[in-house]
């Protein structure tokens, strides 16, 4: 039986596998984890804050910024959620 965790990698396996691949040494330390986690949940609150006070009669374009922030913060969760450990590394830029 499946678990929750390989269904979501499975679901997010086309952004997870071009972080993963290659086989060139990489640096990787636990805090970047962490860090990545931490990043990606402020990310997320920043966005959620955002729409949630949002004016009413506000110029949508307000909304780009806010989704690009959301995107951010999602895409860091995943990673940090799902990725091995070369994946950290690489978004942290260590190859």
């Amino acid at each position: 039986m499946s678990t929750p965790t390989s269904l979501a990698r499975k679901l997010f396996s086309p952004l997870l596998d071009r972080l993963e691949d290659g086989d060139k040494p990489y640096r990787y330390t636990p805090k970047a984890r962490l860090i990545l986690w931490v990043t990606g949940l402020l990310f997320l609150g920043l966005a959620t804050g955002l729409a949630v006070f949002l004016p009413e009669g506000t110029d949508p374009a307000v909304l780009l910024p806010i989704s690009i922030f959301g995107l951010v913060g999602l895409f860091a969760v995943i990673v940090a959620w799902l990725g091995t450990e070369r994946a950290v590394a690489r978004v942290w830029g260590s190859r």
